[in-house]
């Protein structure tokens, strides 16, 4: 009795490890990744600082959106990611790295939800990232 209660004891011990050790790794495209928001320079400034880590060399890299809310969670603003406002990686790599600046209200708070992306232009992965919540400057 012993032998079959620890048996089943061990069984249900390896359904609960499988799953959190599954879900430890990132994703096939994704190595790692970091999103912070912080004041900016001038008055009503947040910046938004991201980096990417691919785990190889990948055409599409970088933040595939920006969304700004209030403190309160209201809604404020998107900003698609593309190479022009550099949000996207103009060439494949690696890593990649850039700070978006929002021009806000001063003396409101913000945080930014990040979707980070790394892949091919039509299969990628992607990460949400939610920052902290910051005053923009007067």
């Amino acid at each position: 009795m012993k032998k079959i209660s620890l048996i089943l004891s061990m069984v249900l011990i390896s359904l609960l490890i499988c799953p959190i050790a599954a879900q430890a790794r990132a994703s096939e495209n994704i190595a790692n990744h970091e999103v912070n928001a912080l004041q900016g320079d001038g008055r009503g400034e947040i910046s938004i600082d991201f980096v990417v880590r691919a785990t190889a060399s990948l055409p599409k890299i970088g933040a595939l959106k920006i969304t700004i809310y209030k403190a309160n969670g209201d809604y404020v603003k998107t900003i698609w990611g593309n190479t022009s406002n550099g949000l996207l990686s103009p060439k494949s790599g690696r890593y990649y790295s850039n700070t978006y600046t929002y021009e806000g209200t001063p003396g409101v708070s913000y945080y930014a939800v990040v979707t980070v992306c790394a892949g091919t232009a039509t299969d990628y992965d992607t990460r949400e990232v939610t920052t902290a919540t910051v005053r923009a400057p007067y």
